[in-house]
């Protein structure tokens, strides 16, 4: 981000983070010039990939182009519909311009606090489900995306939005794409870092005085904040009944519940906990305090992993983890033991730009017994841990290598009761 001169990073790092994680679209983080109509041009991060929306009962993948000026969010996205080699911009179209332009009303009233990406992508999907922007001249009115196609189709460096070759992006069956699109939906949580700020943050304090409560109790002051998280509990409660490690059932299960994956993604238990976790008011943190007091007991309980874990993203972070830096996840964070699994494509994959974080970590929690996923063997890292940069390694095919090693900071960067 630094090298696009990007005003507000912490902002923009939180708002590219929810839309890429988003459950309606599938986007790669790039910087490239964007040429404007005077002829001049800027280097701007741009959103690569489809917006996913629903037509006649079926889903289909629209590819699109968001572009982010240096102020965002305080200007609104240049968003872009990029039809493929066989698909046209439909001439009926009131949401999009001949050249592509998405115009929806909501860009067009965007005021920064009230608006973002991930609430643009759903007017998207919701306008394009009710008028499609593009047709084809095959058989259907939709082209739908593979993932690797995603990857692959990336413009050149110099591209121009006016004259550019359209990328080519091949056709698939839409029932695959969205069946994948399933399989990752529960995977978010190992590339959960793009939305970690950059700076030092107060520490995370108050919880540790709490009272330990049941689990329904604990989570009763999140019942506003996240949909359906009564349900979830119950469900998290039901899967609890023989909690292994000596943790009692409300332990198992608060861990548990963090696993939980559910839609709307971006409002899911996880990813509204992270996000508090890494914001700068840290008076947004109490509503979480018993469910901190909570789960944080339970992971104390746990036996730390000190071994190498690896987590990963689609994106290229290399900039922000210069070697023999400092850094601190203030989100919880997780973790798998087995390189392996990274190679999946619910994961990291093996092609496009990627970053795979190499941990030397003493504080790891194997939750394996008490996620929702068992299959994916994770390793938990408690908030506020910080790390030492101790090397990095430009792989090759888009692939950048961090090595991380925990390290203890000067002052604590979280109270940990003692019970």
């Amino acid at each position: 981000m630094r090298d696009a001169m990007v005003v507000n990073q912490d902002l923009v790092r939180r708002d590219v983070t929810q839309a890429i994680n988003s459950s309606i679209t599938h986007l790669f983080l790039k910087i490239e010039p964007y040429y404007y109509s005077d002829g001049t041009s800027k280097d701007l991060l741009i959103l690569k990939g489809v917006v996913r929306t629903q037509y006649k009962g079926k889903r289909y993948n629209i590819p699109i182009e968001i572009w982010l000026e240096k102020d965002h969010p305080l200007k609104a996205p240049l968003v872009y519909v990029k039809p493929t080699s066989d698909m046209f911009i439909s001439p009926a179209s009131r949401d999009v311009n001949p050249d592509g332009l998405v115009v929806l009303p909501y860009l067009n009233s965007w005021h920064h606090p009230g608006s973002d990406l991930i609430s643009l992508f759903h007017e998207m999907s919701k306008a394009f489900g009710v008028a499609s922007p593009v047709y084809s001249n095959s058989s259907s009115n939709y082209v739908s995306l593979s993932n690797s196609s995603i990857s692959s189709s990336t413009t050149k460096a110099s591209v121009s939005l006016k004259n550019a070759p359209l990328p080519t992006i091949h056709s698939q069956a839409s029932s695959t794409i969205l069946k994948n699109a399933d399989e990752q939906s529960h995977t978010h949580r190992f590339s959960d870092i793009v939305g970690e700020p950059r700076r030092m943050l107060l520490p995370i304090q108050g919880f540790e005085k709490m009272p330990l409560v049941s689990l329904e109790h604990a989570i009763n002051p999140l019942v506003s904040l996240i949909p359906d998280v009564e349900q979830m509990t119950w469900i998290a409660k039901q899967n609890c009944n023989s909690p292994k490690d000596g943790l009692t059932m409300d332990e198992s299960a608060s861990i548990m519940l963090y696993t939980m994956e559910w839609e709307p993604y971006e409002k899911s238990f996880y990813v509204t906990l992270n996000n508090t976790l890494r914001a700068t008011v840290r008076e947004q943190l109490k509503p979480w305090f018993l469910y901190l007091r909570l789960v944080i007991n339970a992971l104390q309980k746990l036996p730390p992993t000190h071994h190498v874990v690896y987590r990963g993203v689609k994106s290229d972070l290399a900039a922000e983890y210069s070697r023999g830096s400092t850094i601190v996840w203030w989100g919880f964070s997780s973790c798998t033991v087995s390189i392996e699994a990274l190679k999946n494509e619910r994961f990291l994959g093996k092609e496009g730009i990627r970053t795979l974080f190499s941990i030397e970590c003493d504080s790891g929690k194997n939750i394996r017994s008490h996620s929702f996923y068992a299959e994916e063997d994770e390793v938990l890292l408690l908030p506020a841990r910080q790390f030492e940069v101790i090397g990095c390694l430009d792989q090759g095919n888009g692939l950048q290598i961090i090595q991380l090693r925990e390290i203890q900071p000067k002052f604590p960067l979280i109270k940990l009761s003692s019970s």
